[in-house]
């Protein structure tokens, strides 16, 4: 039987808490290996797992190098650090805001970084406005073709209702406000959640969710200087990142608490309906990860999948087969070697006191919808991960960029998420880690960055964004990238 969040198309929401059995889906035997990349010329490989950071570069600095696979960079600019997720459009990147900072930094608000010209990546300008200065979190999102860039004012966690909308289209180094009064940075406050957000497919729609408890809703931007509200729900315990089919009649939104991805028919919103309605089609669900980040639908040979990323629990990413939308299938997982459950002990000595994140995968990116080959992730402390998945079921690494640890710089860095959130690694607390030794309540070591923006393919070029390294602008070697 279908569950129906309903919800008027104004700011008001009547939607109801709904609870529906979950779906178990994915036996144990699913292979999660991944396959090592193999580093060419110029390349600075990793010293211990795959995706590992040991003990003994932290300690001997040798973290503080990097490490790279068939990856360079090209470009960087450090600046304050970066919050989290940040965006990237044309030859420009834009780094997302938390709270304090955002107000209290030299340069307030979403940072601006050209790098038209590589080997002089400079600060345009900062975006200033009610959003920009709430703290942007996991909504700082670029639709690429309509060159818009929105962001949510999300406050210490969770928050909502001030959302700004800039043109980066005319000239991505100087985003133009679109839906400021009288020509202000001032915005008009709406009713909707903040912690997350996505565009439709189309660019009329962009969504956003509260991390708890379950608040969904979509802003209508097809005039952009006038985002409108035209759905508000509650579809459950707590929502997360949101994917969407090709045309828009599909949401797939990610789940906090239990970690999975849920269905939902939206075409409704798409559609415009009076009295939208969210359907829900089917709930998915596992134990072998944490707070699912976001899911990234996709066909392969015509058949349908989505690709679901866990930010805890080393629960890596899986491949979904959704031939059957009502009975979704995990066909594939993919980890690191470091993520696999008896290297569980390594990864409590190595991330004991670098703060609350340790080796879980984060955003990913594909470099197409239609037979995608290529996925890259932001991969936290094992840094920026590239694989190839021309062969589903085989997926293999091509290459990595893990950037420098910057030990030492931790008060320089005001806009690092990773810099001012102490203590041991909470997101692997699930595996029974606790930090080697636990307990730790300090000050962060830096000992490795963390990278959790979802990077931007681009040719033989990378746009990635991390907490401590800021912007940077990466070029593949030795033929890695791009796949035929």
């Amino acid at each position: 039987m279908k569950r129906i969040v309903r919800a008027l198309p104004a700011v008001i929401a009547v939607a109801a808490l709904v609870v529906v059995p979950n779906v178990q889906a994915g036996a144990s035997e699913v292979d999660t290996t991944v396959g090592r990349a193999d580093c060419g010329p110029g390349s600075a490989p990793e010293t211990g797992l795959q995706g590992q950071v040991p003990l003994a570069d932290r300690e001997s600095g040798r973290s503080a190098q990097g490490y790279s696979c068939n990856l360079e960079m090209i470009s960087q600019f450090q600046g304050q650090g970066q919050a989290t997720v940040g965006a990237a459009y044309g030859h420009c990147q834009y780094l997302g805001t938390l709270l304090p900072s955002a107000l209290t930094a030299k340069f307030k608000g979403v940072n601006v970084i050209d790098m038209s010209d590589p080997a002089n990546p400079r600060l345009s300008t900062s975006l200033v406005s009610a959003a920009t200065l709430g703290g942007t979190w996991e909504t700082l999102k670029v639709h690429e073709s309509r060159g818009l860039l929105a962001a949510v004012s999300v406050g210490p966690g969770t928050g909502g209702f001030f959302v700004s909308v800039y043109d980066v289209k005319t000239d991505c180094a100087k985003p133009r406000l679109l839906n400021g009064v009288l020509g202000t940075t001032l915005t008009i406050p709406g009713f909707f959640p903040g912690h997350e957000a996505a565009w439709s497919p189309d660019g009329r729609t962009y969504w956003t969710t509260g991390a708890g408890p379950g608040t969904i809703a979509a802003l209508d931007m097809s005039n952009p200087a006038l985002p409108r509200v035209i759905f508000n729900g509650l579809t459950g315990l707590t929502n997360h990142g949101l994917g969407f089919s090709p045309d828009g009649n599909r949401a797939y939104v990610a789940s906090a608490v239990p970690a999975g991805i849920t269905i939902f028919d939206s075409s409704d919103i798409q559609s415009r309906k009076l009295f939208p309605r969210l359907r829900r089609i089917a709930d998915t669900t596992w134990e072998d990860g944490g707070i699912t980040q976001h899911a990234m639908p996709f066909t392969k040979n015509g058949k349908p999948y989505y690709m679901a990323v866990d930010e805890f629990a080393s629960g890596g990413a899986r491949i979904v087969d959704i031939s059957d939308e009502s009975a979704p299938r995990i066909v594939r997982k993919l980890k690191l070697e470091i993520n696999r459950p008896e290297n569980m002990p390594l990864r409590a000595k190595d991330t004991a006191k670098n703060g609350a994140f340790g080796y879980e995968a984060h955003y990913c990116s594909l470099d197409r919808t239609v037979d995608p080959r290529t996925m890259a992730c932001g991969w936290t402390q094992s840094g920026i991960r590239v694989f190839d998945i021309r062969d589903l079921m085989n997926p293999r690494e091509i290459a990595y960029f893990n950037p420098p640890a910057q030990v030492g710089k931790r008060s320089e860095l005001v806009n690092s998420a990773h810099a001012f959130v102490p203590g041991q690694p909470v997101s692997d607390a699930a595996n029974g880690n606790l930090g080697d030794p636990a307990g730790y309540l300090g000050p962060v070591d830096m000992t490795a960055d963390w990278c959790m923006s979802p990077p931007r393919l681009d040719g033989d070029r990378l746009w990635v964004n991390c907490d401590d390294n800021g912007a940077m602008l990466l070029r593949f070697i030795n033929g890695a990238y791009p796949l035929s």
